[in-house]
């Protein structure tokens, strides 16, 4: 199959980058309440980070996966390597959820370098999310706009986008 960049169909899958973006920066507000050490409000949009990150892999790995399948090997793109990501994801954010409790009960003299540790393991994070998301731009989602119709497209993107 010719996963090569073309012109997108008008219903493409390339339109779940949209969910990429809400992640990065609630991602990023999240670490913008952590420098203001606000760990209360930052632990609230880490919740909706998390939320959002296990609805994301849901789609792919219930809906998306599956019907992708149907392109064989493509090189690089092998569908464990998406789920192994997606694992390692969560196992990063369920860390970051564990932390933070524990650093609310600290001062704030006593969290500055935990809070440090935080940022490190917040840019292993994000490095992983943009090759994750680098993979599913120049891949997941031109394969899949590939390997179904636009009908097809437009029924499961509805799947994605449930109301």
């Amino acid at each position: 199959m010719d996963i090569s960049r073309q012109e997108p169909p008008p219903s493409s899958f390339l339109s779940l980058l949209e969910t990429h973006e809400w992640l990065d920066e609630h991602f990023l507000l999240h670490q913008e309440a952590l420098l203001a050490q606000d760990l209360l409000l930052a632990l609230q949009i880490l919740e909706k980070v998390e939320e959002g990150q296990r609805e994301h892999i849901r789609v792919e790995e219930e809906i998306l996966l599956p019907v992708y399948a149907r392109a064989g090997q493509i090189p690089g793109g092998n569908p464990e390597f998406y789920i192994n990501e997606h694992r390692k994801m969560l196992t990063i954010l369920d860390g970051f959820k564990e932390t933070l409790p524990r650093l609310i009960e600290k001062s704030p003299g006593e969290r500055r370098r935990e809070i440090i540790e935080l940022f490190d393991q917040g840019y292993w994070f994000k490095r992983l999310l943009e090759h994750h998301d680098n993979r599913e731009e120049n891949i997941l989602y031109p394969v899949l706009d590939g390997v179904t119709s636009e009908e097809e497209r437009e029924e499961l993107l509805e799947k994605c986008f449930p109301e």
